[in-house]
Parts: C-alpha cells; sequence; structure tokens
C-alpha cells in the first residue's frame, strides 16, 4: 500500500499548486498533518487570489432573520454552491445574523447582540469586547445571570430598555476589519447614530474615536494601511489606529452633487491607490406602458480638490453591501463584467452597469433580463446574503 503521508514536500506542493477550487485546496491541506505542514512550509506559498463568493445564511425560524450556525457559499463566476458550511460556533444558541464581512472574517452577532469574527473556512472564531463597555449602554439581567436586554441612557435624565433582538437590529451600523492572521486584527464600527469605536485582538473594551463637529459616520473601510469613515457632513477621517488612534487626518470635502436624487446608500471602497465612494439610488423610468424603478450608482474618487466623478471604472467592478467594499480587476477575473457594480443587500444580488443601471420591475424581486445583463440564479434571499472573499490564515 503506497504511503501517501510521506510523499516529497516538493510533489505536495506542485500538486496543491495545481488545485484552482478553494474548497479543494482547504481539503487538500486536511488529508494529514504532513501534507498541511509541507503546504504551509512552504515559504513561498500563497494561495491564489480569489474573487468574492455570497455567504448564504441558513434560516432557523420560518425565513426570519435568526439562522443557524451554518451557511450556504455560493460561488457567483463559477455558478456553484456549496451547502451547509457550519460557522466555528460551539454554543448551542442557534440566534445568529451576520453583520458584514471583511479579510476573510464573517462578523455575527449572538442572541444577545455581541459581537464575533467567523472565518467559515479555517475554522477560527474570535470574541470581540461586549458592547457593554460602549459608552451609555448597561445590560440588563436576570437573576441567573442572562442577558434579556439593554439599557441605553439617552441623557443624564433619560434611559430606556430594548430587547437583545432590537439591540442587534438598531446598534451596528457599519462594521470591518483589518487582518493578517487569526490572532491579528482590528476591527471598526459604526454603532448607535453615527458613532466610532475600534477594538484589537487582546482588548477587553471597545475604544471610543472622536468626530469632530458632532458629525456622525455613516461608513468605514480598510484601505493601504488606515481606516477611513465617511461622514454626514461630507468629510473624510482616515485613522492609523497603530499608533493609538491620535494621528488622524480629516478631508473636508463637500458631498457630491446629484440634482433630484435621492441617496440610499454611501460605501467607501479602496481601488489601488485610489478611495472611492459609491452613492446608491433608485429614479423612475416609463417604458412599455409601465413604470419601472433603477437601480443606479455613482462613482467618485477622492483627491485633493474633493470627490471627481468618475465616468467608468476601466477594467474594473465593484463589490458593495454589507462587506468591506471590494475592487477587483475584470482582467485577472474576466467571468465578472467590467464597469459594474456588484450589489448585496436587503436580500437583494444584482448587477448594475455604471451607466445604464439595472432595471426593476416594479414589485418584482428580480432583475428583468432583457437588458443581457449576467445574473446569478440566487437573486433573493433571506437572511440577507453579503460578499465573502474566503482567506486561509
Amino acid at each position: 500500500m503506497a504511503d501517501w503521508a510521506n510523499l516529497p514536500a516538493d510533489l505536495i506542493r506542485c500538486i496543491h499548486g495545481c488545485l484552482e477550487d478553494l474548497m479543494d485546496q482547504i481539503n487538500f491541506r486536511c488529508v494529514c498533518v504532513s501534507w498541511q505542514h509541507a503546504v504551509e512550509g512552504n515559504p513561498h506559498h500563497q494561495l491564489r487570489p480569489l474573487p468574492p463568493w455570497l455567504i448564504l445564511p441558513v434560516s432557523g425560524h420560518g425565513g426570519g432573520y435568526t439562522l443557524l450556525p451554518s451557511v450556504d457559499l455560493v460561488s457567483y463566476a463559477e455558478r456553484r454552491r456549496r451547502k451547509n458550511i457550519r460557522l466555528p460556533w460551539q454554543s448551542t444558541d442557534d440566534g445568529l445574523v451576520l453583520m458584514g464581512s471583511a479579510a476573510g472574517w464573517v462578523v455575527a452577532a449572538d442572541q444577545t447582540a455581541e459581537l464575533h469574527l467567523l472565518n467559515p473556512i479555517t475554522g477560527a472564531h474570535a470574541r470581540l469586547p461586549s458592547i457593554t463597555t460602549l459608552p451609555a449602554i448597561a445590560a440588563v439581567l436576570q437573576t441567573d445571570g442572562r442577558v434579556t436586554g439593554y439599557l441605553f441612557r439617552i441623557s443624564p435624565y433619560l434611559v430606556y430598555e430594548t430587547s437583545c433582538e432590537s439591540t442587534r437590529c438598531m446598534l451596528y451600523d457599519k462594521v470591518t476589519v483589518c487582518s493578517s492572521s487569526s490572532d491579528s486584527w482590528t476591527t471598526m464600527i459604526v454603532f448607535y447614530h453615527g458613532r466610532l469605536a475600534f477594538a484589537s485582538a487582546g482588548d477587553e473594551r471597545w475604544s471610543l474615536l472622536p468626530t469632530e463637529n458632532e458629525s456622525r459616520a455613516c461608513h468605514v473601510t480598510y484601505h493601504r494601511g488606515k481606516f477611513y469613515s465617511l461622514h454626514n457632513d461630507g468629510s473624510v477621517s482616515a485613522w492609523n489606529l497603530t499608533d493609538g488612534a491620535s494621528p488622524r487626518v480629516s478631508f473636508n470635502v463637500q458631498p457630491p452633487r446629484l440634482i433630484d436624487v435621492s441617496i440610499l446608500d454611501d460605501y467607501l471602497v479602496g481601488s489601488g491607490d485610489d478611495l472611492l465612494r459609491v452613492s446608491r439610488w433608485t429614479d423612475r423610468v416609463e417604458g412599455d406602458g409601465d413604470e419601472h424603478r433603477t437601480l443606479r450608482f455613482r462613482v467618485f474618487r477622492l483627491d485633493e480638490s474633493g470627490w471627481v466623478a468618475l465616468q467608468s471604472l476601466g477594467e474594473r467592478a465593484l463589490f458593495v453591501g454589507s462587506n468591506r467594499g471590494i475592487s477587483l480587476s475584470t482582467v485577472a477575473f474576466p467571468e465578472f463584467k467590467a464597469d459594474c457594480v456588484y450589489y448585496a443587500k436587503n436580500g437583494v444580488v444584482g448587477i448594475c452597469h455604471l451607466k445604464h443601471g439595472l432595471i426593476l420591475p416594479q414589485g418584482a424581486s428580480i432583475p428583468n433580463l432583457k437588458d443581457g445583463f449576467i445574473v446569478p440564479d440566487y437573486m433573493y434571499s433571506w437572511p440577507p446574503p453579503i460578499w465573502f472573499t474566503p482567506r486561509v490564515c
């Protein structure tokens, strides 16, 4: 019988290098300890860059927001679905809700609204500091120690109580992560009326970040070694959290002007050396005797003069939603469409060309295919799916 465990390390690495599928790469490492050591011990080893996948929660309570600790991974490019990937969640509590994703991590809130970092590929799990270390928030405890809700202090004289479920829905606006390994990460959140806080591996408390002129943060991202926050007054702040969060550069730029348009969402996306602002809105057009809703995006690049509108993304595609924004080369990944924004939010998944948009018939949940857009089979899912870039570290 062949002794597969003792194959030469160079041969093991050569075989591993021929594997293109993510799950095949993961399974290959799990065959035995010697194969894992051969792959990870290669100083030149680097997994091939992977495009975003859709991570679809598996509903646990009749299609509601609560989900069981398992997900489906959908390769948007290859139209393949990996079912029942179990999240690294050991508790019997099945009340996880996905809040976002970044750097290979999925950010989830449990039944008591506490946040966790989960890597469904490697099984890594990191618990974030308790939300009771955020200012003006206290837990409501039962005699047996169970958390059943939270108290929010609005003013010195006003406190109101919410359930854990309501807290989970209202407290977190945006979350992003930078991470070099499973034990080295920093998370920044936008919470409760646009306030900013961050925590790193080993921290027991959230650290609050100041905002100028009482502006509210509406989005955060990580790009080129810094966190960036976008505020409702149009300003953008760059944070170097490795230096204690004291160094900060603020760009006091005016928000882009869009005539007769009501912006629904703004996203920050790092793309090469550029920081982009992606604005989403819908307008209405008439055609074939019916009124339709058009999902549209505009993209702006930040420079010294402010936000500069881009007419084209060139050979790139952007991925936005609850995830940290992703910019992808369509030359390296020709299966994706250039000059398009891939969108996943509130259960709807779609592709929007920067110029032509995407037509959604009024009252329908899937795009109209007459425009020739390539769309996945899973255009609507609840709980909402999010973009996820797998990472093995």
